[in-house]
């Protein structure tokens, strides 16, 4: 791609707030399936997470006792909610799996602080239930454009209260499946799709806090490793797909998610065989159209070996579904503007070449013909079921401190927070930058992804919130689904050229000088490390780096000359002692 190139590219007018930095070009193209499926995931709701609304984990005395109460700005509070008295309730704190005292920081703590009063815990649910997700959502985001909704559903939604406490586990069931009828009596009013996946197991997929209960070990070992444990997930998806079937859903639930992120050491064998009989016990209930997506335990390019689900009679309509995101690690918080793009354009479509572990860009699968991967497969496609534009504030320590901050003063840290016009700016171009990548038009192999997650409570996390992008313009509105993402927006290198390197837009959370935290994989790729100049102006970059070489090279040849000196030097001075009979002693310290 010449400079030349990326300077003639034209503007378009949009609806946002933003200046537009579209690319329109003329070749307009659709996926296989014949439409591009692009959504929005509804977490944090029927399957609760602390960092997407941190006040319905900020449980007091009150709320245990059935007194219930909300927080300034708490987003799913009820009209005229009564604010807590942060001096009469009593927080409600124990020590973590990480040995803090804390609020409880998962499904599973959650239950344990309400003790024995289970009417309460129902109770601060439904309020939940009925008040985070509302009809006025869901046209909201048919508003943006989204054709699809991913709904992360717990694995004991259909259970009864009486049936967990039985088996001695400890969840909290209140309304999630009357939740879920609303949202697809929703759904099918505004024209639009229902995925749902399980988005937890037994024993924990993970060990993630989203798997229901947080461990200090990351591994799917406690599941895989426990027959008993696979087949209550295998009979999760049979009860729920039949429950959609025999509630005539279909219309509007037209694909199911097997299992969310089980963890890259998960038993293969034990994980294709449940692949297998988890298809077929959702194509037996929901019909052979149904779509069935898969998680590809964060190593995609094991799935691309010119075998799996290749068949395109028997496997249409499927997907292996890949999460992408580069706020966790902190190699990838620490970087710039272009440089966010550019780990898009390379490292998210093809794969780090220092990486030691298959292939993990979208363009890792999936194909007939690997390693050349030039025929996409007629049989299972790439999906990315879960993205963001946030960037440099590690969720989880960020989180700590709201929650000391409502321990402390009764209200959320940075619950009004405002996003600066450059950084909105930046954001814009990065969403267009994955949108683009993800979708793979080049390839073939691509056809759906999903924005996590459709909505945050206050403004610390606001990048991750969907709707609110939508609101300010940096996410751009969604086009009609037969149009290309690259035909609106331009590549990922052209999106990348615009971008403004302002590092100043960029606000890494924890400081790494202070917290240890996960480093990451090491960045190596030359278009990353070169700020895309390698890309857009490959011959500046090359004489720069014959500068710094033949620099290099001058200070190689200058120490190597230096060294062998001294060693002369060293050498006459022993031949010279030996000579006059004795050894020279070291001089005293003193």
């Amino acid at each position: 791609m010449k400079m030349q190139e990326l300077k003639d590219v034209r503007r378009l007018g949009h609806d946002s707030v933003l200046p537009s930095t579209n690319v329109k070009k003329e070749v307009e193209s659709t996926p296989s399936g014949g439409a591009w499926v692009r959504g929005v995931n509804i977490g944090g709701w029927l399957l609760m997470e602390r960092y997407i609304t941190p006040y319905q984990f900020a449980l007091t005395s009150c709320h245990v006792e059935g007194d219930l109460c909300w927080y300034p700005g708490q987003v799913n509070a009820p009209p005229n909610a009564e604010l807590c008295d942060i001096y009469r309730c009593k927080p409600i704190l124990e020590e973590n799996v990480f040995g803090e005292i804390d609020y409880p920081i998962d499904e599973h703590t959650l239950w344990k602080s309400f003790g024995e009063n289970i009417q309460a815990a129902e109770a601060w649910l439904n309020h939940h239930l009925e008040n985070f997700i509302t009809e006025d959502d869901i046209i909201a985001v048919k508003k943006s454009g989204a054709t699809h909704v991913r709904v992360p559903l717990a694995h004991w939604i259909l259970k009864s209260q009486e049936e967990i406490t039985a088996a001695g586990d400890y969840w909290i069931v209140g309304q999630r499946w009357e939740a879920f009828r609303r949202v697809v009596k929703w759904a099918r009013a505004h024209d639009l799709q229902v995925w749902p996946d399980i988005h937890t197991a037994p024993g924990s997929q993970n060990g993630f806090d989203n798997s229901g209960q947080q461990y200090t070990a990351i591994s799917c070992k406690r599941w895989s490793d426990n027959s008993t444990h696979v087949a209550a997930s295998l009979d999760v998806i049979h009860q729920v797909t039949k429950a959609i079937a025999d509630e005539n859903m279909q219309d509007v639930v037209t694909g199911f998610g097997l299992l969310n992120e089980p963890f890259k050491d998960c038993d293969r064998e034990v994980y294709f065989a449940f692949l297998e009989q988890g298809f077929d016990i959702v194509r037996a209930n929901m019909g052979k159209q149904a779509h069935v997506y898969v998680s590809d335990l964060f190593q995609p390019g094991i799935f691309n070996d010119g075998e799996w689900w290749l068949d395109a009679e028997k496997y249409h309509n499927t997907y292996l579904d890949t999460h992408y995101y580069q706020v966790f690690a902190e190699t990838t918080r620490a970087i710039s503007p272009r440089q966010h793009v550019a780990l898009t354009c390379q490292n998210e479509y093809h794969h780090p070449r220092a990486s030691k572990e298959p292939a993990g860009g979208v363009a890792s699968c999936c194909f007939q013909d690997p390693p050349r991967n030039s025929i996409p497969s007629q049989g299972v496609r790439h999906m990315v079921g879960e993205w963001s534009v946030a960037v440099d504030t590690l969720p989880g320590n960020k989180l700590f401190d709201i929650m000391q901050n409502i321990l402390e003063k009764g209200i959320a840290l940075e619950l009004q927070r405002k996003i600066p016009l450059a950084r909105q700016q930046f954001l814009r171009n990065f969403a267009e930058a994955q949108m683009v990548t993800y979708e793979m038009a080049d390839k073939g192999a691509g056809g759906a992804w999903f924005y996590w997650t459709v909505k945050m409570e206050g403004g610390a996390f606001a990048e991750w919130d969907y709707l609110r992008g939508i609101r300010e313009g940096w996410i751009p509105k969604l086009q009609a689904p037969n149009v290309t993402s690259a035909s609106l927006y331009g590549t990922c290198y052209e999106i990348m050229a615009r971008t403004d390197d302002n590092t100043s837009v960029i606000h890494e959370y924890p400081d790494p000088d202070e917290v240890d935290t996960w480093l990451g994989p090491a960045l190596d790729d030359d278009v990353v490390l070169s700020h895309g100049q390698s890309i857009l102006d490959p011959k500046e970059y090359r004489n720069e780096h014959r500068l710094v070489n033949s620099t290099n090279m001058g200070w190689w040849v200058t120490g190597i000359a230096m060294v062998i000196l001294v060693a002369v030097l060293s050498a006459y001075r022993r031949f010279r002692n030996r000579k006059s009979g004795y050894t020279s002693l070291p001089q005293s310290a003193s």
